[in-house]
């Protein structure tokens, strides 16, 4: 076992498990209303993802703001149909591609090398397609995000919006994770091309 192997298998599963995390989070975007009583702002706290949201009226301070996070105002899209946004639709599509395709690239290396004998260099160039399919459709699932922004979902929670203009909600945490997890992922597939290029075809390589 490589140090090489062994950095990409951990970053595999890291980025992966972060995706993870971000698909399945609403906080891709949030409205967060100012809760001073004088102010002009009256509008309800929400927050959207992919595949589910959150929204709470009636915000009179800083506390009733927190108090979304027992996630008792958080639901999932009740179908693919309720979906707000036909871009948000092919968007989870590609997103669920490529996290299936991300997945299988660790699965697949790992039982591959349990048994040795299927084991070799064409699991590092069969996982690194892999890999760059996921970065691929991860790109454009989160591309296709903003798309979205013009739908009347958006409209309610955010005020007046459009493609790309997300009125008055901003970016949150969930998104920017995935945008980052993305962007970092790239050298998963870099160090699976790596690991093919000096594997010898006889050499079996647990990874």
């Amino acid at each position: 076992m490589s140090a090489i192997s062994v950095l990409w298998t951990v970053l595999s599963v890291v980025f992966t498990g972060l995706w993870s995390i971000s698909v399945i989070s609403p906080f891709w975007f949030e409205n967060v209303p100012d809760p001073d009583p004088l102010s002009s702002d009256n509008s309800s706290f929400a927050a959207f993802g992919i595949l589910r949201f959150c929204s709470k009226k009636d915000v009179q301070s800083v506390f009733d703001m927190n108090e979304w996070t027992d996630f008792k105002t958080c639901a999932f899209y009740k179908s693919f149909q309720e979906i707000p946004s036909l871009f948000w639709q092919f968007g989870i599509v590609f997103y669920g591609v490529g996290f299936l395709a991300s997945v299988c690239a660790v699965i697949f290396a790992h039982i591959s090398c349990c048994h040795k004998i299927v084991c070799g260099k064409s699991v590092f160039g069969v996982a690194g397609i892999l890999q760059i399919t996921s970065v691929i459709c991860m790109t454009v699932s989160l591309v296709l995000f903003p798309f979205g922004f013009n739908s009347e979902f958006v409209e309610k929670h955010c005020g007046a919006s459009g493609l790309f203009k997300p009125g008055r909600c901003h970016i949150s945490w969930a998104y920017t994770v995935a945008i980052m997890s993305t962007g970092l992922f790239i050298f998963c597939p870099i160090l699976a091309k790596h690991l093919f290029l000096i594997t010898p075809r006889s050499k079996a390589t647990v990874v």
